[in-house]
């Protein structure tokens, strides 16, 4: 005999109709919304992040050499490839989910995606996962393609996973506040190039830490790229430190969860999305 009473029954399983239809409406926006636009535009979403950054790894190979030893162990080629392929993934979430709002803004779009019955948090993950499932399929593509000049690597698949899927979701995450404040392209210009990029450059993707003066290295570990790519790194190459590893993705995962309680609650005030 059943324990359950027929009220409890009618919970449970209206509990899962509310979560199948909350799955639903996300996937929809996330969708039809996000991944076939970018899929439609493959050739600027995918095509060009895969261009010009294996036009960099040819520079550099032609600069330093295939033998050139940037750490013990690991060539210049390899210490360079897990970085540049993190960055490009982060670069590529955030200028996805921008654009996405920035265009659903200004084209009016955003009115009917509004009029939807989708919750704050719907929102903010259907318009971010977009951009999360764009930017993981550029750093796939990236780091098969990269072995040409690196050769197969891959230290621990499940560090790799975190660092790569956190890195999606924290700059989606900042897409989503530059896309809901920004009116226009300039404003969104204004942080990739000053923002974006500039913690891109300064995050020991092309250089180690013990080449900066130790009165300036604290600057470069505070920056949420450095240890980003210090954990993928460690990932695909297995350098780096297990300590390090450890508070760096914490400190993450707290990083994250803030800026996803500061998305949810534009959403939540519909900040410049309301009349």
């Amino acid at each position: 005999m059943s324990d359950t009473t027929p009220d409890q029954s009618s919970n449970i399983v209206h509990s899962e109709g509310v979560r199948i239809i909350a799955f639903l409406r996300i996937w929809t926006l996330f969708y039809r919304r996000g991944v076939v636009r970018f899929m439609r535009f493959w050739v600027e979403s995918l095509l060009g992040p895969m261009v010009s950054t294996m036009l960099f790894m040819t520079v550099f190979a032609l600069a330093l050499g295939p033998d050139g030893e940037m750490v013990p162990g690991l060539s210049a080629l390899q210490f360079i490839a897990p970085g540049l392929a993190v960055f490009v993934l982060s670069q590529t979430a955030f200028q996805n989910v921008c654009f996405m709002l920035i265009i659903d803004k200004q084209e009016g779009v955003i009115t009917d995606v509004l009029m939807a019955p989708l919750s704050p948090i719907e929102l903010l993950f259907g318009y971010s996962l977009a951009g999360i499932a764009n930017a993981l399929l550029v750093a796939l593509l990236l780091l098969g393609a990269m072995t040409v000049f690196t050769g197969p690597m891959l230290y621990s698949l499940g560090v790799t996973l975190f660092f790569a899927i956190s890195a999606a979701l924290l700059f989606s995450m900042i897409g989503v506040l530059v896309g809901l404040w920004s009116d226009k392209w300039d404003q969104f210009s204004l942080v990739d190039n000053f923002l974006v990029l500039p913690l891109g450059l300064l995050s020991g993707t092309f250089f180690t830490l013990n080449r900066i003066p130790e009165s300036w290295q604290w600057l470069f570990e505070a920056n949420p790229m450095f240890w980003i790519i210090s954990g993928f790194r460690y990932g695909i190459t297995g350098y780096g430190s297990v300590e390090d590893l450890i508070w760096q993705g914490g400190t993450l995962v707290c990083l994250i969860l803030i800026m996803v309680f500061c998305g949810w609650l534009l959403f939540k005030r519909g900040y410049k999305i309301k009349s």
